[in-house]
């Protein structure tokens, strides 16, 4: 039995079209399948948690994108009991990027009916305060997570997303939060106690995967099944170099910059003195004080795609 949880609204509104393609080749190959519709925020944890809840192995399908990922992968209540498969219909796409996963919808469906390669990856956990948030790509604060916030709760964006030019969306929010976000103090410790402090940090992303933002590379080595998480900060740049450094980021050479440094640790902490804006895999949070992050290693298997093609 094959579950989907499908995001309508995914890639400004065209979640619900790429469904019908899915389910014409469903109904095709005659498959067993339930599908639920997310029509809120949280909607597919509660959706995850329902289906995984039954202890029996299941494989579970995610139609949306990154968001509607992370959404599930929080509502999962036994890892080891679930296959999971991604149809991705988002504006980023980063975790279907990482993985090299058929961004066709007909070839993506077809991969998942027909599987020929698995995968044990990696997932991130954030611990914030009482919250306990898994990722699959990233988790940030500062810069980068301020245009989450931003664009999660922008007047504009429904609009632009009926108009499905849902992409302009974060443009626009990165343009302002560039000219408003004030970079903070901010102490980071890595696992074996190494403690690194930083005056001005503008933002620090621990990265499961490669991408994120719709491909940026800012932690160009980060792979999802080596144990690790890497770790990208970037450190009091002038605003002139803002421009250089997400063109460089795009090419992962950004290193060569001033201010830039790459890490890597099984788990680490961050602190700060001032609230800022957090993100996993792009769903806004606040950080208040500290937020611990830890590498949980093989947690999640999944229906990839052949490191031949």
């Amino acid at each position: 039995m094959y579950y989907f949880i499908v995001n309508p609204g995914s890639r400004s509104g065209s979640g619900k079209y790429v469904w019908k393609a899915v389910e014409e080749i469903l109904e095709e190959e005659e498959v067993e399948y339930r599908v639920f519709f997310t029509s809120y925020r949280y909607h597919a944890v509660k959706l995850a948690k329902e289906i995984t809840s039954r202890k029996e192995r299941v494989t579970l399908v995610a139609v949306g994108g990154d968001g509607t990922v992370n959404e599930i992968l929080n509502g999962i209540q036994d890892f080891s009991k679930v296959t999971f498969a991604y149809i991705p219909t988002g504006s980023s796409n980063d975790f279907a990027r990482a993985l090299g996963l058929p961004s066709d919808t007909a070839e993506a469906v077809r991969s998942i009916l027909h599987p020929s390669y698995f995968r044990r990856i990696d997932l991130g956990c954030a611990q914030l305060g009482e919250r306990t948030q898994y990722f699959a790509v990233s988790c940030g604060c500062g810069y980068d997570a301020s245009i989450c916030h931003a664009a999660f709760s922008s007047h504009v964006k429904n609009f632009l997303n009926r108009l499905r030019l849902g992409k302009l969306t974060y443009i626009a929010t990165g343009i302002k939060e560039l000219i408003l976000c004030k970079p903070a103090p901010m102490t980071i410790t890595l696992d074996g106690g190494r403690t690194l402090r930083f005056r001005r940090t503008f933002f620090a992303s621990a990265m499961n995967c490669r991408f994120e933002g719709g491909g940026v590379r800012f932690c160009p080595s980060a792979q999802p099944d080596d144990g690790f998480l890497d770790l990208c900060v970037v450190e009091g740049p002038s605003r002139l170099l803002i421009i250089p450094l997400f063109l460089l980021s795009l090419l992962g050479i950004h290193g060569i910059l001033p201010g830039v440094h790459l890490l890597r640790a099984r788990s680490m902490e961050f602190q700060s003195s001032r609230r800022l804006a957090v993100h996993t895999d792009g769903e806004p949070y606040f950080l208040k004080g500290k937020m611990q992050i830890r590498c949980i290693p093989d947690a999640l298997y999944v229906i990839a795609r052949s490191a031949e093609k």
